[in-house]
């Protein structure tokens, strides 16, 4: 049976009294797999958690009521099939309590206007700024959803061979995270092949492998709710082109300088600022379209941004992504990815 992490309690009964509430409801599933833990299984809307000084009331499915009750017993769980925002609502009020807030970034339609109408509070994303720190347990886990898909790599280098097609490589490379342990993939799994690798989002298709072409490969997987992200690119044969070999030297380069060189305190856009000053020193500015890297966590894509827009101070163990990249329409792109952590002493990497 699971036990609600202590120390997710606490920071949250923090966050309440910084902001001068004493309730706060919480619908988003991935906020509620953050707070509740691994073992929580419904979906997006089928339950509302509502978190108070005193303890967590959840008014879910009902057909999760007795599964769930098992998994949390110290949570209150009342099953309703309709209206559950209307038995928070009542629950709030039995418990007296006076300043409730809601998520309105988050919330559907007509639950905003259920809490607005019952006087509570609206706020933006007051969950987020939790999720943002992880905790020794959640880094912990994070490790191993890394190791996994370090372990793909060369698992699916092996099974590369020409006329192989790039839906071929993703689909084992799912079935390989699959295989260690992994509840599901980060997002769609990457494959590009030669001049495909110049869409940084290329989907996989019935391309085919040829000899001395590049490869690119993106993909993550979940571990226990826990996301992890990696791209590597490398030349199929003997015979890598001179320009390929120059490219990635320079993305490769980018990547390092900036994992060493991110500090503690640092913005996202000054990490940004590391990479892209590299690339564009090398004459390739216009060619690294997209950021830096991304915050990471219970979703592949969360706060802690490390882009020019993000001028928030990455915090301690705050989780994000370094993965610059050049790309070259027709001929190949070139990107390098591995995911950190921010500590006192600067970032150390998820692996």
């Amino acid at each position: 049976m699971p036990k609600l992490d202590a120390s997710k309690l606490s920071a949250l009964k923090t966050l309440l009294k910084k902001n001068k509430l004493d309730g706060l409801i919480i619908s988003d599933v991935k906020d509620l797999k953050y707070i509740l833990g691994k073992n929580i299984f419904f979906f997006q809307n089928e339950g509302i958690l509502l978190a108070y000084d005193k303890g967590l009331y959840l008014a879910a499915r009902s057909l999760y009521k007795i599964p769930l009750s098992s998994e949390y017993p110290e949570i209150k769980i009342e099953g309703f099939d309709y209206c559950r925002e209307n038995k928070i609502i009542e629950t709030a009020k039995k418990l007296k309590l006076k300043n409730v807030a809601f998520d309105f970034n988050k919330e559907m339609y007509y639950s905003g206007k259920a809490y607005i109408k019952a006087g509570f509070k609206e706020f933006a994303s007051l969950i987020a700024s939790l999720r943002v720190s992880k905790t020794e347990t959640e880094l912990e886990i994070m490790r191993r959803s890394a190791k996994i898909v370090y372990g793909a790599l060369p698992y699916i280098k092996k099974l590369l061979k020409i006329g192989v097609t790039e839906k071929e490589i993703a689909a084992k490379l799912d079935d390989y995270m699959m295989s260690k342990g992994a509840s599901g993939t980060s997002f769609t799994t990457l494959v590009s092949f030669g001049p495909n690798g110049a869409n940084p989002h290329h989907m996989p298709g019935d391309f085919k492998l040829k000899n001395n072409m590049p490869i690119m490969l993106d993909f993550g997987c979940v571990y226990q709710n826990y996301c992890s992200d990696i791209t590597r690119t490398f030349w199929y044969g003997n015979k890598p082109s001179a320009e390929f070999k120059k490219i990635f030297d320079i993305v490769k380069t980018a990547h390092d300088k900036a994992a060493k060189e991110a500090k503690y305190g640092m913005t996202g856009a000054q990490i940004d600022a590391i990479a892209r000053s590299q690339i564009e020193a090398a004459g390739y500015g216009k060619y690294f379209t997209h950021r830096t890297g991304h915050g990471i966590g219970i979703e592949a894509h969360e706060e802690a941004d490390i882009s020019r827009l993000n001028k928030n101070k990455i915090g301690l163990n705050y989780c994000f992504s370094i993965e610059p990249g050049i790309y070259l329409e027709g001929k190949f792109g070139v990107r390098y990815e591995d995911c950190f952590y921010m500590t006192k002493n600067g970032t150390k990497i998820l692996n």
